[in-house]
């Protein structure tokens, strides 16, 4: 039993170490820190946004008056919060640490290469340079990827 086991070892060890899988793993890990960082900066927007929007609903308690731009990007935040919660929350409330955040990348890149938004504006770039845009998933996902196995 434990030959085998020290087979397996060894065999996935020597696999793991070809420069043609460690090139894979490394590329996949490079793209989930790009993706990971991509939401944190996501975060880090929808937080801002969503305490000028406060401010801005303060300012309509007090029954100040609101300029347009600002009834927009209440509106427009509104909305994002709305779509944030809707998807983000069941996601996260799976019970494995991990698994949310992969299942809410794949549903990400699933849905915009469908040209379909799942996420809040701010997860988004603005300038179009092909990455996280659906030209550019769809771009992706047509590489030949080849695998050893």
């Amino acid at each position: 039993m434990r030959s085998l086991r020290k087979k397996i070892i060894t065999y996935f060890l020597a696999l793991f170490t070809l420069p043609r899988v460690k090139e894979i793993i490394a590329g996949s890990a490079r793209m989930f820190m790009g993706e990971a960082g991509r939401y944190s900066s996501g975060i880090k927007t929808e937080a801002i946004e969503t305490r000028e929007t406060f401010t801005i609903l303060s300012k309509y308690i007090r029954k100040e008056k609101l300029s347009r731009d600002e009834k927009k990007k209440f509106k427009r935040q509104v909305v994002d919060i709305l779509r944030s919660s809707g998807v983000m929350v069941p996601v996260m409330l799976i019970p494995l640490p991990f698994v949310g955040t992969l299942l809410l990348i794949i549903m990400d890149h699933l849905l915009l290469s469908m040209h379909i938004q799942l996420l809040p504006d701010a997860f988004y770039q603005k300038e179009k340079n092909d990455i996280l845009t659906p030209e550019g998933i769809e771009k992706d996902l047509k590489k030949e990827t080849k695998f050893i196995f």
